[in-house]
């Protein structure tokens, strides 16, 4: 009898982990969730170097130029942290919403 609950207990526990596998299988990938880092750094020395040509940018009004000043150290910030090497799936996630924010900033100024 013994025997026999540990063979079930085998086969159910088998089961659950196959079923697992295929379920997990066929949702998306925690990795598809994460946004991409060399994407990411690209679109930030981008925007580095708008934020750098505006600010040297006569047609530019001394105000937006104030909001220019503003964004650099920000926008170096973020470079900085996407070209290291190692950085963690949260720290990226961080990253991104603040280059998306920084980039609206930019946006706006350029109106």
């Amino acid at each position: 009898m013994k025997k026999l609950w540990s063979t079930a207990f085998a086969a159910a526990l088998s089961a659950a982990t196959l079923t697992a596998v295929s379920v997990h299988a066929q949702l998306p990938g925690v990795s598809s969730l994460i946004p991409d880092k060399a994407t990411l750094l690209e679109q930030a020395k981008k925007l580095l170097a708008e934020l750098t040509e505006m600010k040297q940018d006569p047609k530019v009004s001394p105000a937006d130029k104030s909001k220019v000043d503003k964004l650099i150290p920000q926008a170096t910030a973020v470079n900085t942290e996407l070209a290291k090497p190692q950085v963690e799936p949260s720290k990226l996630t961080k990253l991104a919403a603040q280059l998306g924010d920084l980039q609206k900033q930019v946006a706006a100024i350029k109106r």
